[in-house]
């Protein structure tokens, strides 16, 4: 294989990584669980609210236990890295979770270390981890403000702060 097309071949790796990353989020939106499971590897692994391995225990977990466990849930994802090792994969995407549950807006974020494995031509998940960094109602939102702060990291004076904004 040429320079050239190992080059486009990476690309288009990359492409195709993307491109599972956010099927994923829509599957698992739609609640397609039948979907869902095929973008795992047989052996697949899937550690979030609970661990589960194996395509048939990931659909299991997700058509049994996640399907119950909001009336809605809206996956977002950015920020995505990918390592290249031939027909495998690792990479880590942060990733904004928006759900309904019990009648009661939450909000979320945390990020998905993925292990990934390229089976017949096709990419798939072998590994996917989430981290959460919080889980919260919406009601309780974010408060508070950054403290701006100068260059030096001390803390600017509001009115120099409204004078900047202004400008």
């Amino acid at each position: 294989m040429s320079d050239f097309e190992q080059r486009l071949r990476r690309i288009e790796d990359r492409q195709a990584i993307a491109e599972l990353r956010a099927h994923y989020c829509h599957v698992l939106d739609d609640r397609n669980w039948e979907q869902l499971a095929q973008l795992f590897t047989e052996d697949g692994e899937f550690q979030g609210l609970a661990h589960v391995t194996g395509r048939d225990a990931i659909l299991r977990f997700f058509r049994d236990t996640v399907s119950g466990i909001a009336e809605g849930f809206w996956h977002f994802c950015t920020n995505a890295t990918v390592s290249l090792d031939g027909d495998r994969a690792t990479g880590r995407i942060s990733m904004q979770y928006l759900s309904v549950k019990k009648g009661v807006s939450y909000v979320s974020a945390g990020h998905y270390d993925d292990e990934l494995t390229r089976e017949g031509g096709i990419w798939r998940f072998r590994k996917r981890k989430i981290t959460f960094y919080y889980f919260a109602p919406l009601s309780e939102g974010f408060t508070g403000r950054p403290t701006y702060i100068t260059p030096e990291g001390k803390p600017l004076d509001p009115a120099l702060l409204a004078a900047e904004v202004a400008r």
